[in-house]
């Protein structure tokens, strides 16, 4: 059996991020991180498309914890001790520049994961953190505070005064820590594009539009900014915010629901969108409905389809009764379509759920159950929007539990 001061279990953002900062603060202590894969910091390598969306960009903390459908506010003091600009300054005093894009994603100079990835490397060589891959953990015990035996799949086993728990969204992870008695909010999927049955639109596979208004049938939840056309349905930022305000609900309906979509938002009520229609009408009388648009924002492959759906492809503008142009007006500014499930072609990066807030001591990030069990990241009930939040959450929680760590090492009691 291995005894360490510290066992990290899970080997991404947040479990590497805690045994870097615990490791700083306590010289000479044992660190090992114990990852159940072939590699470490596998969430780091994808995000962004390969680029790493490290945080995102924003001064105010409180506006910045407002893109966390879950958890938000038990983040909020932490972000104070750690802030997304604070992840900017450790980065880059070990040599790793950044840039903002236009939407306030901030991506490493190199546009590659793997520049953050080897910062991440080398400060665990430095500080002499030990690295386990394939030794996911398969059992927990709490002996007593300050006595944890960690079994894991290679049949070794740590013993450790005090573990951080940050194994993300897995299931096996959390199934483990419920079977310990921790309280868990069951996981679900957020952040995923969604498959559609309407034909109609998906043979528009490709179109793009910067602006839409986008709301669930039965529900309250609604979302607006660039959607994407699919092969299977649609995505883009918008769908993928929808999708994790929505996580719960949609999985509670078995991702079936109505989608009503406003292609016009902008256009700021349907009466001025009809009025527009009504003056394009006189205006362009001899021309076909689906050949001329008054709407520049919107492309024509997708103007031509909701005339079609619509019923007046054929028509002329000239010949459209008050009925039809009411009927193309409900299409443009109320499109319903069919939500039949998860797009399965895009593995959902986050999930929504983890260890209960309630049990744990956010101001520390520890079990209130099991004094000296401490957790980070994904595995806890705190989920954000895409672009750089979800990683925030990984950088934050570390630094806070890695600190919390240090100092329960340090103290008499320990």
């Amino acid at each position: 059996m291995t005894e360490v001061d510290l066992a990290v279990v899970g080997g991404g953002p947040a479990g590497y991020f805690g045994a870097l900062r615990f490791a700083d603060l306590c010289p000479g202590a044992s660190v090992v991180i114990l990852e159940k894969s072939e590699r470490v910091l596998h969430k780091v390598l994808i995000s962004g498309g390969g680029r790493c969306n490290i945080t995102h960009q924003c001064d105010d903390v409180r506006t910045f914890v407002r893109a966390y459908p879950r958890g938000g506010k038990d983040l909020l003091s932490s972000l104070y001790a750690f802030s997304p600009n604070d992840t900017l300054v450790w980065f880059r005093e070990r040599g790793l520049d950044f840039y903002t894009d236009e939407e306030g994603c901030v991506f490493p100079i190199s546009d590659r994961s793997e520049s953050v990835i080897e910062v991440l490397l080398k400060e665990a060589e430095r500080l002499h953190v030990r690295v386990w891959t394939q030794a996911g953990a398969t059992d927990l015990e709490a002996n007593s505070p300050g006595d944890f035996v960690l079994t894991l799949s290679n049949g070794d086993q740590v013993r450790s005064s005090q573990v951080l728990w940050a194994t993300g969204g897995s299931r096996a992870g959390l199934k483990l820590l419920g079977k310990a008695g921790v309280p868990i909010q069951s996981p679900v999927p957020a952040l995923y594009p969604l498959k559609i049955s309407d034909t109609w639109l998906t043979e528009l596979a490709g179109v793009s539009m910067n602006d839409c208004g986008l709301s669930l049938a039965g529900s309250e939840i609604s979302e607006r900014g660039t959607m994407l056309i699919t092969h299977r349905g649609v995505s883009g930022p918008a769908v993928i915010r929808l999708s994790s305000l929505a996580a719960r609900w949609l999985h509670a309906v078995d991702y079936h629901a109505g989608l009503t979509v406003d292609w016009l938002p902008a256009v700021r009520t349907e009466q001025d969108s009809l009025a527009i229609m009504s003056r394009w009408k006189d205006k362009y009388g001899g021309k076909q409905t689906s050949s001329v648009s008054p709407f520049v924002e919107l492309p024509m492959r997708l103007w031509r389809a909701l005339c079609g759906r619509a019923g007046v492809a054929e028509q002329r503008w000239g010949d459209l009764s008050r009925v039809q142009l009411r009927k193309l007006n409900e299409m443009l500014r109320a499109c319903e379509v069919h939500v039949v499930g998860r797009d399965a072609s895009q593995q959902e990066y986050v999930t929504c759920g983890g260890v209960a807030l309630a049990a744990v001591d956010t101001r520390r990030f520890e079990s209130r159950q099991y004094p000296g069990l401490f957790f980070a990241g994904e595995v806890l009930d705190i989920d954000g929007l895409t672009g750089g939040y979800n990683l925030q959450n990984c950088w934050t929680t570390g630094w806070v539990a890695g600190s919390s760590l240090a100092q329960s090492m340090s103290s008499p009691a320990a």
